[in-house]
């Protein structure tokens, strides 16, 4: 069972990499490309020189490919911590304490089901992202309003599920060696040394 479960440790250890990077990379763009007067060529008169919001679609470019990769692992990684969890619940490999072995569970089915319902939806969300870019170099106002209307909509369910999922991967990774490892091997706590009794005064010699 020690393959399986080290298997699964760095499936979950990925997938909250894929996650957090992929945050971490859309909050640092996000807030530092509309602040620096960027200036998006093709766009300058869509934008009508509002260097933020082309900041902003500046940084939407430049993460789509980061945001694909972060896609790809998170399916490959969520796809490899079912496998082993079933395997090891089927196997009896799960000899941690009940509470944990059912957040752990509990934690990776929650997250899987929400990766799959992302990968069901983003293809809807990359289509309106692709007509909302064609419509700015096309320089048509309305398709674009109406496309990123949808992107928007969309986009603010996928980002809730993105933070519950790495939310629900953290929370299971934690639980990951009470669930697995029996309680009699876990290192023992620290515990104060035990207090002496005192001493019985010492009566003088008759």
């Amino acid at each position: 069972m020690r393959p399986t479960a080290t298997l699964l440790l760095l499936a979950l250890v990925a997938w909250v990499a894929a996650l957090a990077s992929a945050g971490a990379a859309a909050m640092g763009a996000f807030a530092t490309l509309p602040r620096i007067g960027i200036s998006v060529a093709g766009t300058e008169a869509f934008f009508a020189g509002d260097t933020a919001e082309m900041g902003r679609h500046a940084a939407g470019r430049m993460l789509a490919p980061v945001f694909l990769l972060s896609d790809w692992v998170q399916i490959g990684a969520s796809s490899l911590s079912v496998a082993c969890t079933v395997r090891l619940a089927r196997l009896r490999g799960m000899r941690g304490a009940p509470w944990a072995r059912r957040i752990l569970v509990a934690c990776v089915a929650a997250a899987a089901c929400l990766m799959a319902w992302r990968a069901w939806t983003a293809p809807g969300m990359n289509a309106d992202l692709l007509a909302w870019w064609q419509a700015i170099a096309d320089g048509d106002r309305a398709a674009a309003d109406a496309a990123r209307t949808s992107f928007d909509a969309a986009h603010r369910v996928a980002d809730t599920l993105h933070r519950i999922t790495l939310g629900a991967v953290l929370l299971g990774t934690a639980a990951f060696p009470a669930a697995l490892i029996p309680a009699a091997l876990m290192p023992p706590a620290s515990m104060p040394p035990a207090s002496m009794p005192p001493a019985a005064p010492r009566t003088p010699d008759a």
